[in-house]
């Protein structure tokens, strides 16, 4: 179950003017870079993706991974999430393991199943990507 990165996009929330990222099958990575003045980096011990939008009619199983991705561009795996049930939006978070540095990125990645047919529809929306103390 492979990810590969593909770029990102972005579209405004009607709701609340914070910008969305979306994820789909065919964009299936978001790469979002580390805010150096980010106030709870030192302190923080998650990373939180908050999904706040889920279409997946087929109700297809919805996993995420999350990386750090150093200033060279080497990944370090920090986690992996799952929606449950696989059209339900949450918080979710995973530890940071004392790996995330103020330079470089976080990269969330849209796992799905290894044959998806090409009528499959998969897009989730989540929110910026923030660092939490607990």
């Amino acid at each position: 179950m492979a990810t590969s990165e593909r770029g990102d996009r972005t579209a405004s929330s009607a709701s609340n003017e914070e910008k969305l990222s979306y994820l789909d099958l065919n964009n299936p990575s978001i790469v979002q870079a580390i805010d150096a003045n980010e106030k709870d980096l030192e302190t923080a011990k998650f990373v939180r993706v908050d999904v706040v939008e889920v279409v997946n009619p087929a109700k297809l199983p919805v996993s995420f991974q999350i990386h750090y991705q150093t200033p060279t561009g080497e990944r370090i795996y920090l986690g992996s999430f799952g929606l449950f049930p696989s059209d339900n939006p949450g918080k979710f978070i995973v530890a940071t393991r004392g790996k995330v540095k103020r330079a470089g990125a976080v990269v969330l990645s849209l796992v799905t199943p290894e044959k998806v047919a090409t009528s499959d529809t998969i897009k989730v929306g989540v929110k910026k990507i923030r660092f939490v103390k607990d």
